[in-house]
């Protein structure tokens, strides 16, 4: 017997949205009676969406990210970071994570092959939307189709991180239909992951504007610094919009996307120096293709429709199908034993080979969401009211088959020939599951005193739903279970004068954690639950070309779990409080003039994990001693300051220069579960540079060097088995011809 699921979301689908056209009508017939009349007393109402026209430079003044509506940063009792497609454009990152070493508090996070594992404020977690939605996905689409990166510091009710990281999200926004027409050719060349084509065309295919479409495609085929890492990527996105009248709007967009990659693990530590194998920086533990290989395939559809029924009232209605697999072969070798706390060659003395552990498997990952939402905004008194409610319902089956493979040994110092072998017809474990969110909330803002003070308070009804279930066997190993969580929010802003806010928040939000043996028994544990205080000031002069903001934070974590030590039978799993994060980070964007441009973040805490009661008994490798208390969370640089400079030259029109300065301090290697401390991979300083020389209105070339001084450091650290070396310094250039 096979236990599988459908989700049912489709009829829902179309009864929401043939409600949303009902709806409209009788709205466009409101609009038609109110004619152009505007009540006084009627406040302006937001929209569900961000024309690009609204901000300057390279930064966003604006976000939809932690409200579902268009809202000034200035206004969120939460830290938000926005940056507009100039700035992905200037730093043109090798790796998409790397975008964030420019957001204060924020940095790349434990690898660059997918597009999740980003760490804010010292939680590294897979808090990844794209348009609001979380599609599964397992490497990263061309960052030519996004038009903006919305960076939420924090947990957020509305947007639930699917492993419930309360550090923060991205919420990338994709490209969107215009009506000018144009089209641009871009061919990029260069020494590492550089190689690529695309093209973006846009404009209109009506006479009225009405209806408007836009295709981004790219070819991306690029080798790498490292040994056995390769990317050979296609991306297409077409999109529609259709304006039906000046209050409504529909867009559908589409994705495909897939990925063929190689098996890089970097390079694990040596159980001697408790460092990494002093090898080649390109060095490898992982074997060739075909033998290891990643092939990842995305498809995707969504829409997003908006309408404003009247001066009152904005409804919004979204969704999302998406299907992702995952075809790998790879192979890890372990040099230390987490379990025994121990090296995993008894008395290895440098000649020894280490045994890896291999896993051939092929993913199938269903994912359908639906959100909507309504908007209302009223005045009592001398009060306005601005009212959000919604709900999102979301599921996502999926289904992992795992094959019989074996790899051969791995010597650091003397490599034989990588023999990996497949065995297609014998299944070792075929494991679906499905998990479904349900979830209503509501979030209002109060304007007080001329809109000098605003209060917000909301909450979340959440119900999740989980089950796992053994296909070769037909018994489910995880029974069916629901949880239900109400998740508060509340903030205070309040402006000093008209351009000097200060702000406090509370913010939580949770994720399943499944189910595991307690006292011998299968129960349901705890949900991860995640809750951040947090208090600051934003501040803008010079008619809003300088912003800044800092804030303190106190972000924290509980009901981790962690693998129990001593091994248990009936609790092999302990629950711990997890991380507490507390510092002070900020961000500063100053449009000097039209020629200048500064940017610059900044980041200070201190992160820290807690040890569970299995710590009483270890002596932690890199002090020598038992600890019991914390220790200092993986790959996170606790201590961080970035500077971007743009200038545009007044005696060569067209040419421009950027300049990327980010510093890391020292990084802590520790275990997978963040309960074994091995040392520090050292701080780091990279700068890059950009060159940009558009030479009409046709033709634009651009140059960029990454870590131009060609310093050696430590890129990421996933577990003191997965440390991945930086790149030297690396050399691309592009040309982009629109027509």
């Amino acid at each position: 017997m096979k236990i599988i699921k459908k989700p049912k979301a489709l009829p829902l689908i179309t009864s929401l949205l043939t409600l949303s056209l009902a709806l409209t009508e009788v709205g466009a017939q409101n609009n038609t009676k109110s004619g152009t009349e505007v009540n006084s007393e009627i406040v302006q109402l937001p929209a569900f969406e961000i024309k690009s026209d609204t901000d300057t430079g390279f930064v966003g003044k604006s976000s939809l990210g932690s409200t579902r509506i268009a809202v000034d940063l200035n206004e969120l009792p939460q830290s938000v970071k926005v940056l507009n497609s100039a700035m992905l454009q200037a730093v043109n990152p090798m790796n998409m994570p790397d975008i964030l070493n420019y957001v204060g508090g924020a940095q790349n996070g434990q690898l660059f092959i997918s597009p999740g594992r980003i760490n804010i404020r010292g939680f590294t977690g897979d808090a990844d939307y794209v348009d609001g939605f979380a599609p599964p996905a397992n490497s990263n689409p061309e960052s030519s189709i996004f038009d903006r990166f919305e960076v939420i510091k924090g947990p957020s009710s509305i947007f639930l991180a699917a492993d419930g990281t309360p550090g923060g999200i991205v919420n990338k926004i994709t490209k969107s239909p215009t009506s000018i027409a144009s089209t641009s050719v871009t061919a990029q060349l260069g020494m590492y992951d550089a190689n690529s084509v695309g093209i973006d065309s846009n404009g209109s295919l009506s006479a009225d504007n009405k209806l408007l479409y836009r295709v981004v495609l790219n070819k991306h085929y690029a080798s790498s610094y490292y040994d056995w890492w390769y990317t050979h990527r296609i991306d297409v996105m077409p999109a529609l919009s259709y304006q039906f009248n000046e209050q409504t709007k529909l867009v559908v967009k589409a994705l495909y996307h897939k990925a063929y990659t190689g098996d890089f693990q970097g390079v694990p530590i040596d159980p001697r120096t408790l460092k990494p194998f002093d090898l080649p920086d390109s060095a490898s533990d992982s074997g060739p293709a075909p033998q290891h290989h990643r092939i990842d395939t995305q498809k995707r559809l969504w829409f997003n429709f908006t309408t404003r029924l009247n001066n009152n009232i904005a409804y919004h209605l979204s969704g999302m199908t998406a299907n992702a697999t995952h075809d790998r072969k790879v192979a890890t070798p372990v040099t230390w034993n987490d379990s025994k706390n121990a090296p995993a060659v008894a008395g290895y003395n440098g000649t020894q080979s280490f045994p890896r552990s291999s896993s051939a498997d092929y993913d199938n990952n269903n994912y359908r969401d639906l959100q909507t939402d309504i908007n209302l905004n009223f005045k009592t008194g001398g009060a306005e009211h601005n009212l959000l409610v919604g709900g999102e319902l979301r599921s996502s089956p999926g289904r992992r088959t795992t094959y019989l493979s074996s790899d051969t040994a791995w010597n650091p110092y003397n490599p034989t020939p990588d023999v990996y072998t497949v065995d297609y017809n014998t299944v070792t474990a075929s494991v679906a599951s499905h998990d479904t969110n349900k979830r209503i909330f509501s979030l209002e803002t109060i304007k007080l005193f001329n809109n000098r003070l605003l209060l917000s308070a909301g909450v979340t009804r959440s119900q999740s739903s989980a089950d796992q279930s053994d296909q070769i066997k037909g018994v489910y190993t995880t029974a069916p279970y629901t949880l239900m969580k109400n998740l508060k929010q509340w903030g205070i802003v309040y402006k000093v004068f008209n351009n000097i806010n200060i702000f406090t928040g509370y913010n939580e939000n949770f994720a399943t954690n499944g189910s595991g043996l307690v006292n011998g028994v299968t129960a349901v544990l705890p949900p991860k639950q995640g809750k951040q205080t947090e208090a600051g000031i934003k501040a803008e002069f010079f008619n809003k070309k300088l912003s800044a903001n800092a804030a303190y934070f106190d972000t924290q974590q509980t009901n981790n779990t962690v693998a129990t030590f001593p091994t248990s039978i009936t609790n092999p799993k302990t629950l711990i409080p997890g991380v507490i994060s507390r510092g002070f980070d900020g961000d500063l964007s100053f449009q000097v003039n039209t020629r200048l441009f500064l940017l610059g973040t900044f980041s200070f805490y201190k992160a820290k994990s807690v040890l569970g009661p299995g710590a009483a008994a270890v002596v932690q490798p890199y002090y020598g001693k038992i600890l019991t208390t914390t220790i200092p969370v993986d790959n996170t640089a606790q201590q961080a300051m970035s500077l971007f400079v743009n200038y545009r030259m007044a005696s060569i029109e067209g040419l421009s220069f950027g300049v990327g300065t980010n510093y890391q301090s020292k990084r802590a290697i520790t275990d997978s579960a963040n309960q074994l401390m091995f040392g520090y991979a050292p701080g780091r300083t990279l700068v890059q540079l950009n060159i940009n020389y558009r030479y009409n209105k046709h033709l634009k070339y651009s140059v960029n060097i990454d870590n131009l001084f060609n310093q050696k450091y430590i890129y990421s650290v996933r577990s003191e088995n997965v440390i991945i070396k930086g790149a030297p310094i690396g050399l691309k250039s592009s040309v982009t011809y629109t027509f």
